[in-house]
């Protein structure tokens, strides 16, 4: 039998052993499994628009570097580029690079867009900015209105959804515009997402005439962009099809059905069968203005801001979904703070960033199943946080 003296000591080894790994379990800042970079676009116009104030700053991106073992390396720099808050709030990053879109429609006091001269508003553009010198490397103007910029999964192209059709983008890889091509429509691309193939395009479209309607595009290899269909809609309403996002599968889709604007009015959620380009299912009432949503890397539930931006309103929302069944099915809401545009899962799917417009911060959740759990930390970005990208393994930790 050991005594009690060789059995403590036993105890106090395995304690010490298990100090490095208490230590990281406890770590006072926010860290990820994989080296993660964050993008926020900032409009410094925002918080004027949504609160009246009348007070603009400079517009602003911010790059957050997160790794396993080391705290946030945040910088932001100021008036480089110009974004807006009028648009889907997804921000695409291509390797080293990000690419922004602004545009200079603005909303009128009656709801309808009209086009503003304006140095707080910038110009209808593009700007590539390398995420590791915070320096823009190419820039294109552009004489209709970029809604949206996704990259391409595997290469380096980028898709732009444009007032007047789409434009695909080569990028080399100092981040210079080498390849232009143009398909043109008579329809304004509001939203879109692609698949993981990279070969399927599902867009929120909005008409000359006002109206709203799904459909797929097919990206050739040729870098043409062609109607493959409206998307076909059965039973289930589709008034304003916004930000859509691609499930990891490829094979389906969500649709926030708001237009990306808070009414009052609780919204619906669509799922959408990409292969067969139908909406097969709807949930209702989940939140008011949804805003964006991130499909979990499982597949299994996805996570969606709503605004609730109404003049009366306290507090914006998390909506998650699940997936699991043939039939998407709403579990529960989270308050957040104003105004939540962006949401991005970690590689691992284990934490969830949130961007907030009105807290100029991005929140972080710890995800356990389809739990969320929020953490007191936050990272602090630019004013008016108006989109949310996320890039993986690379070594962007700015100079």
């Amino acid at each position: 039998m050991q005594s009690k003296k060789t059995i403590w000591s036993g105890l106090a080894i395995s304690f010490l052993f298990a100090l490095p790994f208490i230590a990281q379990a406890q770590t006072p800042y926010v860290t990820t499994e994989v080296n993660t970079i964050l993008v926020s676009f900032n409009d410094g116009e925002a918080g004027a628009m949504v609160t009246g104030s009348g007070t603009v700053v400079a517009d602003s991106l911010t790059v957050i570097n997160l790794s396993p073992t080391s705290a946030p390396v945040i910088k932001t720099v100021y008036g480089s580029v110009a974004s807006t808050l009028l648009g889907a709030p997804h921000a695409a990053i291509m390797g080293h690079h990000a690419i922004i879109t602004n545009h200079t429609l603005r909303l009128d006091e009656d709801l309808n867009f009209k086009h503003v001269d304006s140095p707080d508003v910038g110009k209808n553009q593009l700007v590539i900015m390398d995420l590791r010198t915070l320096e823009a490397t190419d820039n294109l103007q552009l004489d209709a209105s970029p809604w949206l910029a996704k990259s391409v999964k595997g290469g380096n192209r980028v898709i732009i959804g444009l007032s007047n059709g789409w434009l695909v983008i080569t990028i080399a890889a100092d981040g210079r515009i080498i390849k232009q091509v143009y398909s043109a429509f008579d329809v304004s691309v509001m939203s879109f997402d692609i698949s993981s193939d990279g070969t399927s395009i599902l867009a929120g479209i909005q008409g000359r005439s006002g109206d709203w309607w799904l459909a797929k595009y097919l990206l050739g290899d040729d870098d043409n962009v062609v109607l493959d269909g409206k998307t076909t809609t059965n039973e289930f309403l589709v008034d304003a099809p916004f930000a859509p996002r691609v499930a990891p599968d490829g094979r389906t889709a969500i649709v926030l059905n708001s237009g990306g604007f808070s009414d009052g009015v609780l919204d619906n959620v669509l799922l959408v069968d990409l292969t067969e380009n139908i909406v097969t299912d709807s949930v209702g009432q989940v939140s008011d203005g949804l805003e964006s949503v991130a499909i979990h890397p499982s597949g299994e539930f996805a996570v969606i801001s709503g605004l609730n931006a109404m003049p009366w309103s306290v507090t914006s929302h998390l909506a998650v979904i699940s997936l699991v069944s043939d039939s998407p099915e709403f579990l529960y809401s989270l308050p957040i703070e104003a105004l939540p545009e962006g949401i991005e899962f970690s590689k691992s799917g284990k934490k969830l960033f949130v961007g907030s417009t009105l807290a100029n911060h991005i929140s972080v959740y710890k995800v356990e199943g389809m739990m969320l759990e929020r953490l007191p930390q936050v990272l602090p970005v630019g004013e008016g946080h108006v989109a949310l990208g996320i890039g993986f393994d690379m070594s962007t930790v700015a100079n």
